[in-house]
């Protein structure tokens, strides 16, 4: 007997098996196995199997034999024999829902009536076909052909009917990431799966009598706006088996491939998800802004002071007990000072970092943060959320004996007790030699998020939000754009614009700028600096009795002649900010000095304008409305400057430009833009996409 692999990482090859037995042999030959003798008595035998096949090879007596075993991808003709009738199963499927609903193409209306008729749900913006797999016109990549299946035609009749996103409890380890070359997405998905509430959440939203007719919800934020995402359980599949995300432990548990789905759904195809930024992904998961320190890591291997001040900000995100941090390996090609290493000999690198149990192109959650002053070292501990890795060889991994010689560090980290889950500590020293850098997650437990939606024309926001606050209230402000990822590379949102959020406060007739977003959102700036990266945030700390303006900026070299750039403003707090503070959508005039970058400018009345807005909170529906007052609070009022007419509206604004309003800071006619990784310079910088994703604890300090 022999068999084809039944791993996904094998389903896309094929194994021919060629035997050769020694003269005396008596063999006969399985049904789709060739023989043939050699002039000198041996007995050669062929047989080619495919993924997940079980064949009966050869039988009789072997007087001696010798084998080998060549490896070669699934042909396309193999591949339309085993997909053609399951496609054309999904064509008919697809076929009725269009007929049940005729011209409507809204997911809502479309599962609505599915439901109503008890007709199995098919979706219609991401259908079972090639389309969904690769868009010729827009995606670099191409995919082969695949059986759409649904879990109850691949799974044994046994588990079809315990079929459900979530079966048994979230285990990180559980996700196989298959074939499709996205394990940055799914090291966000493990980072996520962490906490099972999260994932828990994101597939909270969902009646049985749509998922009885296979539809299911995935909640997301897509281009900084909560959006719940309906997809079918179609999924790609060979020989019966999901190619792509899956859950290893249990196939009748869907979340992993149904999160992959909807993700690729959002952005086009599932070609448009290979290759991207595990933190990006855990945006679009959670909500929570992130950022990238790769440029400080790579400053702080090579020099001292920039070290200290690199773990000093790493000890105060993980000390605030809101931020997650992450350390990433290279993958092969990075642009990073150790990436650059793989290009050479890339099997070399990877069996380098094998040799001292690490992956390459890996994210690993760093669980604690210790700084021991003693010693001047900076220890992290890391692990896989993923899968178990391999035992770290290093200095202070288990058993070494910098444990023994330091009892002190020992104490504080229990570092002579095995983990048995493949997490284990590493100094800063020899961290810099295996990882290019990593992130951090901003995140709040037991958040309420609120979301603005607004538009730039040319460089002015249709909207900004006018805050007043009733109590002391810590918010996390957020400015999202439209994600590059998925776009066609020929349109303007396929470039990010820089950009950046303004807090000012009202002091008498002149708003005051308070701070303004950096590259850190633990961090924000006094200064004017535009970010080149898909989302900016910063924490913020509303006064009672004071009012604030929020303000989102485009710098002019992000405006596209013809293109209006959308924005979506973000407050996350700590649970429901009513009858907290008061918010309210305003319109500013282009002729502000806040647009040309002064540190006051007047604090005219603004007129009430209408927005989209949605409140969400974990587990539950999104609340969406149209209105200007976002969050309503019987808040104090703040002193109000005195209206003024039109006319007098328009004196005073000129005025103000002619007489440069003191500020504490003088007008930055060219602000500086960054890199989403923290660069400063004068002139556009795009994001290095490198893959990173996680979690942390609290650090401790000896």
């Amino acid at each position: 007997m022999t068999r084809g692999s039944s791993t996904t990482t094998r389903l896309t090859t094929r194994r021919r098996w060629t035997s050769a037995s020694a003269p005396g042999s008596a063999i006969s030959a399985g049904e789709r196995t060739t023989l043939e003798e050699t002039e000198d008595g041996w007995i050669c035998a062929h047989a080619v199997v495919h993924p997940l096949e079980t064949l009966h090879y050869i039988s009789g007596t072997v007087n001696g034999y010798k084998s080998g075993i060549s490896i070669k991808p699934i042909t396309a003709e193999y591949r339309h024999e085993i997909s053609e009738a399951a496609n054309n199963t999904a064509a008919q499927e697809t076929a009725a829902v269009r007929a049940l609903v005729g011209d409507e193409t809204d997911d809502e209306a479309v599962l609505r009536r599915c439901v109503a008729a008890g007709v199995p749900y098919v979706d219609l913006r991401f259908p079972p076909q090639a389309a969904s797999m690769a868009r010729p016109d827009v995606d670099v990549r191409n995919m082969p052909e695949m059986a759409f299946m649904r879990p109850s035609q691949y799974l044994p009749e046994s588990q079809r009917q315990s079929a459900d996103a979530i079966v048994g409890p979230v285990v990180s380890q559980s996700i196989d990431a298959g074939n499709l070359g996205d394990s940055w997405l799914m090291c966000a998905a493990a980072a996520m799966a962490e906490e099972a509430s999260a994932v828990e959440g994101v597939f909270a939203i969902g009646a049985p009598a749509e998922k009885a007719l296979g539809a299911y919800r995935v909640s997301m934020n897509k281009n900084g706006w909560w959006e719940s995402v309906i997809v079918d359980d179609y999924l790609p599949t060979v020989n019966k088996m999901p190619v792509f995300a899956r859950s290893s432990d249990n196939p009748s548990e869907l979340w992993v491939s149904l999160l992959e789905k909807a993700y690729a759904k959002v952005h086009g195809s599932y070609a448009s998800v290979t290759g991207g930024d595990s933190l990006q992904a855990l945006t679009d998961f959670t909500g929570s802004p992130v950022f990238r320190f790769d440029n400080d890591w790579a400053s702080a291997a090579i020099n001292a002071a920039k070290a200290d001040e690199f773990i000093a900000m790493l000890v105060e995100a993980t000390r605030s007990g809101a931020a997650t941090v992450v350390l990433n390996t290279p993958s092969h090609g990075a642009e990073t000072y150790l990436g650059r290493e793989s290009q050479a000999d890339p099997q070399a690198f990877r069996e380098k970092y094998a040799a001292v149990g690490l992956h390459t192109g890996y994210t690993y959650f760093v669980e604690r943060v210790v700084s021991v002053k003693k010693h001047r070292t900076l220890l992290f501990k890391v692990r896989n959320p993923w899968r178990v890795s391999g035992t770290w060889t290093g200095m202070w991994g288990y058993g070494s004996s910098a444990w023994e010689e330091n009892p002190e560090v020992c104490a504080v980290c229990d570092g002579q007790t095995d983990p048995k889950d493949g997490s284990f500590w590493i100094d800063f020293e020899d961290a810099k030699k295996y990882f290019d850098g990593g992130g951090v997650i901003v995140a709040m437990a037991n958040s309420t998020d609120y979301r603005v939606k607004g538009v730039f024309e040319d460089d002015i926001p249709s909207a900004v939000l006018d805050i007043t606050a009733a109590e002391p209230v810590r918010v996390l402000l957020t400015l999202s754009q439209p994600d590059k990822r998925g776009v066609d590379r020929r349109s303007p949102p396929s470039r990010f614009a820089p950009i950046m959020l303004t807090l000012a406060k009202q002091d008498g007739d002149t708003q005051q700028v308070v701070q303004n977003t950096s590259w850190n959102p633990l961090r924000p700036a006094d200064e004017f600096n535009f970010v080149v990266g898909r989302d900016v945030a910063m924490w913020a700390t509303l006064q009672p009795g004071e009012r604030y303006q929020v303000v989102p900026r485009i710098h002019r070299k992000g405006v596209k002649e013809g293109y209006d750039r959308p924005y979506v403003i973000g407050i996350i707090a700590e649970g429901p900010l009513e009858g907290k503070v008061h918010v309210e959508a305003k319109h500013i005039p282009a002729e502000s000095n806040v647009f040309t970058n002064y540190a006051a400018y007047a604090a005219t009345s603004l007129a009430s304008v209408d927005v989209h807005h949605q409140t969400h909170t974990a587990g539950a529906p999104v609340q969406c409305a149209v209105s200007s007052t976002v969050v309503s609070a019987a808040a104090p009022a703040a002193p109000a400057a005195e209206v003024a007419e039109p006319e007098e509206q328009a004196e005073e604004q000129a005025e103000a430009r002619e007489a440069k309003l003191p500020t504490p800071q003088e007008k930055t006619p060219t602000s500086p833009v960054q890199s989403e990784a923290g660069a400063s310079n004068d002139e556009i910088q795009q994001p290095a996409n490198v893959p990173a994703a996680a979690d942390s604890d609290a650090d401790s300090e000896l």
